[in-house]
């Protein structure tokens, strides 16, 4: 566990939230799995029927699930998972090899990102984004990447990550069912700037304003020296941070399907 106030000389106001960002408590975890089973399950009903248990990588070494939570009746209103390469190769690397500026470096992918359908839906998007930063910061993370599907892929966008490889090809994703993704990568410690320059509407949000309702501090503290696993490496599961050693799940390579936009 560490410290989530991550110096930022650029914060000048403080403002309250009507919903909670943290790190899920294991009580928290099936909820966090009825959540994604609902949102998957609109757009990809085969992947959405997976998704209703808690999945193995949820209490992994070296993943987070963050949570938002209204203030108000404590419900459920956003989610997502991060994964380091801190033991293992990203998910993402079981199907497409990164190129060489990636290798070696400490890198964190998003996954299973779930916001309910409501008139706050962006705010909370935009929250568990800033967590993730701040955790990408802490955790002196090099890169952030996420695979997305179509349409999903406009939020990236909009945030201003760039494709790993050519601009919008998509390829199939091993740990989300095969369903073609783009791979797109963004730098944590170049976002103040490069939102700066481009004038992001949601910089004052992210780096001008103090959000005491996001805490990320109940995370693993990982600032040790990451393993960072070849492109290659088949991604493997760790046992749980606090039970005894399960077997393991694995996600076996496949070859990449571009798919022009």
């Amino acid at each position: 566990m560490f410290s989530s106030t991550h110096a930022n000389p650029v914060v000048q106001t403080e403002e309250s939230l009507p919903f909670l960002v943290e790190i899920a408590s294991p009580e928290q975890l099936q909820e966090v799995a009825d959540l994604r089973a609902e949102t998957y399950g609109k757009h990809l009903p085969a992947l959405g029927a997976t998704l209703s248990r808690p999945e193995a990588a949820d209490t992994t070494l070296g993943c987070e699930v963050f949570v938002a939570r209204s203030k108000l009746d404590g419900s459920l209103l956003g989610t997502l998972r991060t994964h380091s390469n801190a033991f293992v190769a990203l998910p993402l690397q079981a199907s497409l090899d990164l190129p060489e500026r990636f290798n070696g470096t400490r890198m964190v992918e998003t996954t299973r990102l779930c916001v309910k359908s409501n008139l706050g839906a962006s705010t909370v998007r935009t929250a568990l984004f800033k967590a993730l930063h701040q955790y990408c910061l802490n955790q002196n993370v090099q890169w952030m990447l996420a695979a997305a599907r179509r349409s999903v892929d406009r939020i990236h966008d909009g945030l201003l990550f760039k494709d790993v490889r050519d601009e919008r090809v998509y390829y199939p994703m091993a740990h989300a069912g095969g369903v073609p993704h783009r791979v797109l990568f963004f730098s944590p410690s170049s976002a103040e700037q490069l939102w700066r320059n481009h004038r992001h509407p949601l910089h004052h949000f992210v780096f001008e304003t103090h959000h005491p309702d996001i805490d990320v501090s109940e995370a693993h503290d990982l600032n040790f020296e990451w393993q960072c696993p070849r492109n290659d490496a088949k991604v493997t599961y760790l046992p749980e941070r606090l039970s005894a050693a399960q077997q393991s799940e694995h996600f076996e390579s496949s070859a990449p399907m571009a798919l022009l936009a």
